[in-house]
């Protein structure tokens, strides 16, 4: 008896066309969006030499060290920072600026380099930087020699470069600002599972379909009918899940890291939350199938904007100034998991959010009990 339910339900998922359009393909759809729109988002963010015009006039010829710094930092090689371009005068110099083929013109005055830049921007500071500390050097170097003239061996320890600093990585993952858009995917798809416990539920009530009416009067409990169904409609969730993992690990070469079982297991119970709160929906609202859709779609987008879905950074927003929609937010938790597996060597992180999601599951699961056993009919 329950091999056939659990048969007939599996069949009938792969059946429904609206179901494997928003659980099937709509995420490979989407997923392939984010990878030509966001592919280039971490390489956009790399090292990128900044157009300059320098004034190269007499005063700029007779200062040596100034224009050899100058040499140094446009000299071409992983370290490049300047594109420059030389000008006779500063008026020149303005003429880049105004036709945009310069950021910033360089020029001495009086002795001292001074930046002149279109608008505030990030390369204009990185220049105001770079000048601010040759002008720091140049006066310790003056100082230095006036206190101790002829000390050439402390001049040459003072103008030795030593790195005091390491770089180091908190995670063996390198990273990265495309992922969460992709987390924030498959916490979408994970509360789709909603469509299926409400199909689930609306197979069941004999007030809603003639299915429902047939179903009532089999020689079967409830609640063990309800959970087959269930199981059947998970089962054929976490198909799809299965395939818009493939599709993003292997078509779009998408890497989630090593952790590829925990992965597996986030979206096992992501889908079982979705799953949950569509059977809620279904048994509890005294609406028509399609209004309970309607309720179970604005639900789900409304919490995956919330996890960073459609505006990047908004689910630190929330998790700052409004912490606790944050935690009861399922979409948050999934997509805050898959981070944690990706970002973190410590599974605590990870614990804390799958114990949030399954108390939020089992909750949601209640209350489906509780209506469940509230339900009675007069006639079918």
């Amino acid at each position: 008896m329950f091999g056939s339910i659990y048969r007939k339900r599996v069949l009938s998922s792969l059946r429904s066309k609206e179901m494997l359009i928003w659980t099937w393909i709509f995420p490979i759809l989407l997923a392939t969006l984010f990878y030509f729109a966001f592919s280039k988002l971490d390489s956009a963010e790399q090292w990128s030499q900044i157009p300059v015009g320098i004034v190269a006039d007499s005063e700029y010829q007779k200062n040596q060290i100034f224009s050899q710094v100058i040499g140094s930092l446009s000299e071409e090689g992983d370290s490049q920072l300047l594109l420059a371009e030389m000008v006779d005068t500063l008026e020149e110099g303005k003429s880049l600026l105004r036709e945009e083929k310069a950021e910033a013109v360089i020029y001495l005055e009086n002795g001292s380099p001074k930046l002149l830049a279109k608008e505030n921007s990030w390369n204009a500071s990185i220049l105001k930087g770079v000048l601010d500390r040759y002008c720091q050097t140049e006066a310790a170097i003056y100082q230095l020699l006036e206190q101790n003239p002829g000390n050439m061996e402390l001049l040459s320890e003072f103008l030795s470069t030593k790195v005091l600093t390491k770089e180091a990585s908190l995670t063996e993952n390198p990273p990265t600002d495309t992922l969460g858009y992709y987390f924030a995917l498959l916490a979408m798809v994970c509360l789709y599972g909603g469509f299926q416990g409400l199909e689930s539920i609306y197979s069941i009530q004999a007030n809603l379909s003639p299915l429902g009416a047939r179903r009532s009067l089999a020689p079967v409990k409830k609640f063990r009918m309800v959970f087959v169904d269930l199981l059947g409609g998970l089962t054929v969730h976490m198909m799809g899940m299965a395939v818009a993992i493939f599709y993003i690990l292997c078509v779009l070469r998408v890497n989630f890291g090593d952790r590829l079982g925990l992965v597996l297991l986030t979206c096992f119970i992501g889908s079982l939350t979705g799953i949950a709160f569509g059977s809620l929906v279904g048994v509890s609202a005294r609406l028509k199938e399609a209004a309970k859709t309607a309720v179970v779609v604005a639900a789900t987008l409304t919490c995956c904007f919330l996890a960073g879905l459609m505006v990047s950074g908004i689910n630190y927003i929330i998790a700052q100034k409004v912490p606790v929609i944050s935690w009861i937010n399922p979409a948050a938790r999934i997509s805050d998991a898959f981070r944690a597996l990706y970002c973190y060597d410590s599974l605590i992180p990870y614990l804390i959010d799958m114990g949030v999601l399954v108390l939020i599951t089992v909750i949601l699961f209640a209350g489906t009990a509780f209506f469940l056993r509230r339900q009675r009919y007069e006639s079918i």
